[in-house]
């Protein structure tokens, strides 16, 4: 099977969540970038509310200006993967070489991250409205955000592997097709055009 490379970010899991980490941020970097990503596919102007949600107030004066920047990166590079017609989206998740567990853990924070940015721009009577593969997609992202991992032994730990890259794989896929579909009913602001974090 081949295992798609999870590094395509400006910026990786380990250097965002070092961070954030430092910043005593409330949200650890998976959840931080499901966020954004959310608030991205929702059309709001989102920046100020997102970065709250991520930083927390009042966030660090000595370490907000260096996640500041590094969330920018994180910004530019979604809205152009998403934008884009590439679909060489990829969520910001642990490398392949850590432990399964830790990976899950990321992935269903990740989706709850953007369940949250999704209502910062649209209310849950259109989310919950969505014709198609789009309204599945909500409902498929609320049962990952929920997942767990029960530890089997090591026959089972090839299937399992397989069984989160095909989650992963899924979840590149699902939040395209909402970004188009959000896209349709209302266009988004144009992601050429500067936005400032507040």
């Amino acid at each position: 099977m081949h295992k798609r490379d999870m590094s395509e970010s400006p910026v990786s899991f380990d250097q965002l969540q070092s961070c954030l980490n430092r910043a005593a941020a409330p949200s650890g970097a998976a959840e931080s970038h499901g966020s954004l990503c959310g608030a991205i596919c929702s059309g709001a102007d989102q920046d100020a509310a997102w970065l709250s949600h991520v930083l927390g107030e009042p966030a660090s004066a000595t370490t907000t200006p260096e996640c500041r920047d590094l969330l920018e990166e994180l910004r530019d590079a979604a809205r152009s993967q998403l934008g884009g017609f590439e679909m060489d989206f990829v969520p910001l998740l642990p490398a392949d070489g850590q432990p399964l567990t830790q990976r899950v853990e990321a992935l269903g924070l990740w989706c709850q991250g953007f369940l949250f940015g999704l209502s910062l721009g649209r209310t849950r009577e259109v989310l919950d409205n969505l014709p198609g593969e789009a309204g599945e997609v909500i409902h498929d992202l609320a049962e990952i955000a929920r997942a767990g991992f029960d530890s089997g032994d090591a026959d089972e730990e090839e299937a399992d592997e397989a069984a989160y890259f095909e989650l992963v794989e899924y979840l590149r896929v699902a939040v395209q097709i909402l970004y188009e579909e959000l896209h349709r009913i209302a266009p988004l602001p144009d992601p050429d055009q500067p936005v400032t974090l507040h």
